[in-house]
């Protein structure tokens, strides 16, 4: 990017409880980051609005509209631009600018940046393949009425599983004051949590994972190999390009 005259400030890595925020889970059974975080909706709104911050600093500092336009182009290529695409195991499929100092500095890290990006949709999308069996598994239905009870028990409402449990959530404090839906939304996710540990669901989850999801992870052992072996070479090659920077 400073070869094509722009300066590029490379995003700081979001720390450990953020990421806990952003992933997703079939059921939270942390009862102390709840506790703190709720289902960490605080967390992804301070993320968003530093995000937003920082952009239009850039922008209102450092660059006028046009120039913002010759910036992403620089970064990841014009309208022009070719794609990486890999079709994922469970069906549909993903793609990706692969252009400009983006592709320059893939290219450098993976050597082949198409193979790397086939490898590691696959490898990172596999539990959509055998979570449909997880669910319809008699054993995960019957833990999750367990669940299901204890929720009754400690929030006085009937959730069949924690997405309803948290769309609810969401829609019952979008109409109140910060502090008054942080105080809810802990106490929805906390209850969720202790009757996870207080119920089968996560032990019978664990279980289920390695019986569906084995013989899948087998299926694509070679893609899953590939991405780990591209992600190591990859981390080696960026140490030697910053020690020679």
């Amino acid at each position: 990017m400073q070869h094509k005259g722009f300066r590029y400030q490379v995003p700081a890595r979001i720390d450990a409880d953020t990421d806990h925020a952003f992933t997703y889970r079939l059921v939270q059974d942390d009862v102390a980051w709840a506790r703190e975080h709720g289902y960490g909706e605080q967390l992804r709104r301070a993320f968003f609005k530093a995000k937003e911050r920082e952009e239009i600093a850039a922008r209102r500092q450092h660059m006028t509209s046009a120039e913002h336009e010759r910036f992403t182009s620089a970064l990841q290529g014009g309208p022009d631009t070719p794609t990486l695409s890999a079709r994922l195991p469970a069906g549909g499929t993903v793609r990706t600018l692969n252009g400009g100092c983006t592709r320059a500095a893939r290219d450098d890290l993976y050597g082949d940046a198409k193979a790397w990006f086939h490898a590691d949709k696959i490898a990172t999308n596999l539990t959509a393949v055998y979570l449909p069996k997880v669910m319809s598994d008699p054993r995960f239905t019957a833990a999750l009425k367990m669940w299901s009870r204890c929720m009754q028990d400690m929030t006085g409402h009937r959730y069949p599983d924690p997405d309803t449990a948290r769309a609810d959530t969401r829609q019952r404090t979008a109409k109140l004051g910060a502090v008054q839906a942080h105080t809810l939304e802990v106490e929805v996710a906390v209850a969720e949590a202790t009757c996870a540990r207080t119920t089968s669901l996560p032990a019978t989850l664990s279980r289920l994972d390695r019986e569906y999801g084995a013989p899948v992870r087998e299926q694509y052992a070679e893609e899953i190999a590939a991405c780990n072996r591209m992600k190591l070479a990859a981390l080696q090659r960026a140490d030697l390009l910053e020690d020679r920077d």
